[in-house]
């Protein structure tokens, strides 16, 4: 499973390897062949300007995209000024090389104008000058949006780490006490709440941004233990699980538990009856689809406390950094129920 690692620093440059984004690069490069036709001023031979234009641009598109393709992951391992200025230079030298190309194939064909030297120069220089400021704008955007790319993760990296310290005080006194007061009644369940306790604690000092399906799992049961001894009766969980599911599967580090949490907190402990925390996890459209549902206090529209915000908005970033457009964060709040799902994508390659 490819994806982005949120302990990677991100690639400079785009994957052009990629069909889709080389299909947006030769809709943009036609979008500029038929500005630059325009602008040449004669509009009865338009469409000759057009042609001949969208064939040079494309020819030239698709070699970059080739080129960029093979050594981006070299260039991407460079320091970035070196990188932008190494792009920079194969790229002009993939439109001069081009340019000569062009003009040998005009004199065999036997364009008159190919056989002049004076126009020969024009037509290389004005092809450096008009890749140059393309290139050198294109580059920019790119460098732009790199260091967005870093900005964001080491937001998301902190906020991650704020994540896995937010070990509510509440819950942790409350634990000890339970603990407490199991140790002279039931010894097993005692050491089996200390297990579970020192679980969580060992998992939020881990720097890990991923790990499995099944250690995501393991942590929640160790969660709910602890909650279970808490609240006796007042908590019922109802587990569905799929028998197909990936358990192998690689995701997003305590992109689960918090949601549990949330629903425990601000579902099931206002409410003196307590509820049943739904959760589903199952196979949907070549996706991992991963619902929490918790009771809400009839008909009052529950709004999410800070906390609850906090975690929800951090998983949310983290699947659109990981995942792109591929993954989904849904929130859907009806009269007496509100669910969380997660969907993550079985097979998702590196945009």
């Amino acid at each position: 499973m490819d994806k982005t690692d949120l302990s990677k620093t991100p690639g400079l440059l785009p994957n052009f390897c990629a069909a889709g984004n080389v299909f947006m690069l030769v809709i943009l490069v036609e979008l500029l062949a038929v500005v630059l036709a325009l602008a040449a001023g004669d509009h009865t031979v338009f469409w000759e300007q057009l042609a001949l234009v969208s064939m040079y641009a494309q020819w030239l598109a698709l070699l970059n995209a080739a080129l960029i393709c093979i050594w981006r992951k070299r260039l991407n391992t460079l320091p970035v000024v070196r990188s932008l200025l190494l792009t920079f230079t194969l790229l002009l030298l993939t439109s001069l090389l081009l340019s000569y190309v062009v003009i040998f194939l005009g004199r065999q064909i036997g364009f008159y104008t190919f056989a002049s030297p004076l126009w020969q120069t024009f037509f290389l220089l004005r092809n450096l000058a008009i890749s140059a400021v393309i290139y050198a704008v294109v580059l920019r955007y790119f460098y732009i949006q790199h260091q967005w790319q870093l900005q964001v993760r080491a937001q998301s990296h902190a906020q991650i780490q704020a994540l896995k310290a937010r070990i509510r005080p509440h819950f942790l006194f409350n634990s000890m006490n339970t603990i407490a007061s199991l140790i002279t009644i039931d010894a097993t369940k005692a050491e089996r709440a200390v297990e579970n306790l020192a679980e969580l604690f060992r998992a939020s000092l881990k720097d890990d941004t991923e790990h499995t399906l099944e250690s995501e799992f393991a942590l929640i049961h160790s969660y709910l233990d602890i909650e279970k001894l808490r609240l006796g009766d007042r908590l019922n969980i109802n587990w569905q699980q799929a028998r197909d599911l990936p358990l192998d599967m690689e995701i997003p580090a305590l992109c689960l538990q918090p949601l549990v949490e949330n629903a425990i907190y601000h579902g099931i402990e206002p409410m003196a009856e307590g509820g049943v925390i739904s959760i589903t996890a199952q196979i949907e459209n070549n996706r991992l689809c991963l619902v929490v549902t918790n009771p809400t206090n009839g008909s009052v529209r529950m709004t999410a406390p800070k906390g609850n915000h906090m975690a929800q908005d951090n998983i949310r970033q983290r699947l659109s950094l990981m995942y792109a457009h591929d993954a989904a964060f849904e929130i859907d709040q009806t009269q007496g129920q509100y669910s969380v799902t997660l969907k993550i994508p079985l097979d998702h390659k590196q945009p």
